[in-house]
């Protein structure tokens, strides 16, 4: 009863946390077994703050680093059009895993292979640029690595490592939405 419990009362933060907001427009999804989903524009605060949230909806993830300017990996933290804050978290259902770091080999140790990231924009346009842009560069005969989940809700792109089963990833789309 008390992991029911504690489920509900993590549903009712969340709705909570984005009763505020405005419904953002039809979110897209790309990546295995991805669905639509949509969600908050405003009030989701930064990537981190995202993070905490996925924690909160009972997905076992630990933030790994919140990027700054200076140590981000894609070099578009601040860029107009481009996300205003970006983290990495490890889901430990992978991180640890044998073939997490076979495939990060030579990669840091932030690497979505180890569980995924989470990326805020200013404005839900740019987020589903973004979103597009990543499962584009992940369709067969782009030259990619194995296709990584992602979704988007309004302002958030989340990527979420490969290594997960679909009903592990559609998690974090349900935490978002």
């Amino acid at each position: 009863m008390r992991v029911r419990t504690t489920a509900l009362v993590c549903t009712a933060v969340l709705a909570a946390a984005t009763a505020c907001a405005d419904p953002g427009p039809g979110a897209t999804a790309g990546g295995p077994a991805a669905a639509p989903v949509s969600g908050p524009t405003r009030a989701v605060g930064d990537a981190a703050a995202v993070t905490r949230r996925l924690l909160a909806a009972g997905l076992p993830v630990r933030l790994t680093v919140t990027y700054t300017g200076a140590d981000d990996p894609d070099g578009l933290l601040g860029r107009p059009g481009q996300y205003a804050s970006k983290a990495a978290f490890d889901d430990t259902r992978v991180s640890d895993s044998p073939l997490a770091r076979e495939e990060a080999a030579g990669r840091r140790r932030d690497a979505v292979s180890y569980g995924g990231a989470v990326e805020v924009f200013a404005a839900p346009e740019d987020a589903g640029a973004r979103a597009d842009d990543l499962a584009g560069r992940q369709q067969p005969g782009t030259g990619g690595a194995r296709p990584d989940y992602v979704y988007r809700s309004g302002v958030v792109v989340v990527r979420v490592s490969h290594l997960l089963t679909p009903e592990q990833a559609q998690a974090y789309a349900r935490a978002i939405g």
